[in-house]
């Protein structure tokens, strides 16, 4: 089988082409790319058969800090092969590993999909997917602790509503910002979300919800759709009003919106196995619950290699204390760890 790259920046018809796959996701769609590689300078470097029935998304990360290397894709819960006509990655392709050492990459990255049993995995996440129905139905299947949630955020009136605009981001990044502190952890830069809102919801494949409390922005949710398929991506609140069951509310109001317009499945994003908290608060919501594994293939061992965990809680720890502002210069060096 012969290969080539393609650019899917400047190839008409590429999200019509992907959409023909059934394994398709928004991470396949060409504003997705765009995204990434205008904020973070990353080269797109799909790899596709010349009779295009097998494309393989790959982004080049190329850092002084983490090395050069291939991911398919960076940022994104998942992003496995697409296949057409059955077709599926059943070993990484001869010429792939041929181009990674020709570019010097050091591995390669895939996030989803299908490899032969017994393939070491590099790490492992839970999903979870509803399929959508009338509004009623799908109310039907909330946990009961989900519907008090919404009660409570309904009695506190908490009002939620879609905020496609620059102002809209912005409220949401600042709710943003707060929750990565609370996690230890550093924001995505602005300008990232900037571009979020430029080539994703400002075209009409994104939006950006938000919940209200006498007037303040309290928790907020960033979704993307593609074809007839939605997702959650990003999620935040003011943790001061948590108990409003703000965050409740915006997930609610995005997921009986896309059933209203007719999309036929919403995807809750990946959630770390770990986290029981945020796993059950997507199970009350009455999706499935599935794992993705995520495989990194050694180019010099060429072979599939297993993670080697760091304990990351000294560095979690020294990050808690820095304020949000540290925080954000941080964060401008996330295109290093794509």
């Amino acid at each position: 089988m012969e290969f080539e790259f393609i650019n899917p920046l400047n190839s008409p018809g590429w999200d019509e082409l992907v959409l023909a796959a059934d394994n398709y996701s928004f991470f396949h769609s060409s504003a997705w790319t765009r995204v990434l590689c205008e904020t973070y300078g990353y080269r797109p470097s799909f790899f596709a058969a010349l009779k295009k029935d097998l494309v393989i998304p790959l982004l080049e990360v190329d850092s002084l800090f983490t090395g050069r290397r291939a991911v398919s894709l960076p940022f994104s819960d998942y992003c496995e092969p697409v296949g057409f006509g059955g077709s599926n990655l059943s070993e990484v392709p001869r010429e792939l590993i041929e181009t990674a050492n020709r570019s010097g990459w050091r591995y390669l990255d895939f996030r989803g999909g299908s490899f032969p049993p017994g393939q070491a995995v590099f790490s492992r996440y839970v999903c979870h997917r509803l399929d959508l129905c009338g509004e009623k139905e799908l109310f039907k299947r909330l946990h009961k602790n989900t519907v008090r949630n919404l009660n409570r955020a309904k009695a506190c009136e908490v009002r939620t509503s879609v905020c496609n605009c620059p102002e809209g981001m912005r409220q949401y990044y600042r709710l943003h910002c707060l929750t990565r502190k609370r996690q230890a952890a550093p924001p995505q830069p602005f300008s990232f979300f900037k571009k979020v809102y430029e080539h994703i919801c400002s075209k009409g494949k994104g939006q950006v919800v938000l919940a209200h409390e006498r007037g303040e922005a309290v928790a907020g949710g960033v979704f993307f759709h593609f074809g007839q398929r939605a997702m959650y991506k990003y999620g935040a609140s003011d943790l001061s009003r948590g108990s409003l069951g703000a965050s409740c509310a915006v997930m609610w109001e995005a997921i009986r919106g896309y059933a209203n317009q007719g999309y036929t499945s919403f995807c809750f994003g990946r959630t770390d196995p770990q986290n029981h908290g945020l796993r059950r608060f997507k199970l009350g919501f009455g999706p499935q619950e599935y794992s993705v594994d995520y495989h990194r293939f050694d180019i010099s061992k060429n072979s599939f290699v297993e993670s080697k965990a760091k304990r990351q809680s000294d560095f979690s720890r020294l990050l808690s204390h820095i304020p949000i502002s540290g925080l954000k210069a941080i964060g401008l060096a996330y295109r290093h760890f794509g």
